[in-house]
């Protein structure tokens, strides 16, 4: 037996499909819903954050819940990943130059306690990086 939650969203889900409620529009209140649907308003809420966990539909307090554009949440989702990836390259780099300079700073070290050969690979080790 499907539980009555799920039952409210797959009803709210097929009224967005059918332009019922067209993206951009309030859904009605819960109270509302939970009248029409004969379920308590717990029962509507759960259903509601269901389509939330699923982007169908956003909720702003004391406003209500809205119908979402699935073609701007793709959008946003699109932007969002790209930002992530961006941001994670950044961090990458920031520590391979990070990781280069303390192994100048080694080279640095062993070269002035008298091992010049060790020094001179480690800066060889670097110098690909540096082109």
């Amino acid at each position: 037996m499907t539980p009555k939650y799920r039952e409210i969203e797959t009803t709210i889900r097929a009224r967005i499909a059918d332009g019922t409620y067209p993206p951009g529009t309030a859904l009605p209140s819960d109270d509302a819903l939970a009248d029409e649907l004969g379920v308590t308003r717990p029962t509507v809420r759960a259903g509601l954050a269901e389509l939330r966990a699923t982007d169908a539909v956003t909720v702003i307090a004391g406003r209500g819940a809205f119908v979402r554009d699935p073609e701007l949440t793709a959008l946003r989702r699109e932007r969002d990943v790209a930002w992530d990836m961006a941001k994670r390259e950044a961090e990458q780099a920031e520590q391979a130059e990070a990781t280069g300079r303390r192994a100048l700073d080694l080279a640095a070290e062993l070269e002035a306690e008298g091992h010049p050969e060790v020094a001179e690979r480690i800066r060889n080790t670097l110098e690909p990086q540096a082109q």
